[in-house]
């Protein structure tokens, strides 16, 4: 890869492991990691195919038992918020680094915390997420990915990015970082 140009890497990476866009660097606080406090990262029009989600911490988490959950909600047709799995394990004493994962797979499979920082030994091992849809019409749906926080607060230390790794599958189908 050393003689290909960085955009020639760039596309070869969409097409191997998804489009990748990201929120904001480090613009998840402890605002964010609060319980039952709703975040949403990005929104998605049509139908797209998620290959990885995860929110890498970029500033440590402190000692609270805090966890989180990933979902998604549409406005266009309306349907409510739907949690994607069942929460992570608890954050709390996560160095940076430290990334929570969307598994993927069976509806209630639980989201995974890489047990070191900057080592992210879970990912979607293949399988997708489907999320969205378009009408009978092909009008595309509109909704967004976030994440709730649960069981504790976090403290003014930590800081994270949101990612999303996607292939778009129907017309005019795409996602962006909402943060």
């Amino acid at each position: 890869m050393a003689h290909y140009a960085p955009s020639t890497r760039a596309r070869i990476a969409d097409l191997i492991i998804g489009m990748h866009i990201k929120t904001t660097d480090a613009v998840l606080t402890y605002l964010n990691f609060v319980d039952t406090t709703q975040t949403e990262l990005f929104a998605i029009v049509g139908r797209i195919a998620v290959t990885q989600l995860f929110i890498e911490l970029t500033a440590a988490a402190d000692s609270n038992a805090t966890q989180v959950v990933f979902n998604c909600t549409f406005t266009t047709p309306t349907v409510a918020v739907n949690a994607l799995a069942v929460k992570c394990a608890s954050i709390a004493s996560a160095p940076a680094g430290t990334a929570i994962n969307y598994v993927g797979g069976t509806v209630g499979s639980s989201n995974s915390i890489t047990d070191g920082a900057y080592v992210t030994d879970v990912e979607m091992a293949g399988r997708i997420a489907i999320l969205g849809g378009e009408s009978a019409a092909g009008v595309n749906t509109v909704g967004t990915i976030g994440m709730l926080g649960d069981d504790a607060n976090q403290a003014g230390t930590i800081t994270a990015t949101a990612h999303l790794y996607y292939f778009p599958m129907s017309n005019g189908a795409y996602a962006e970082a909402l943060l």
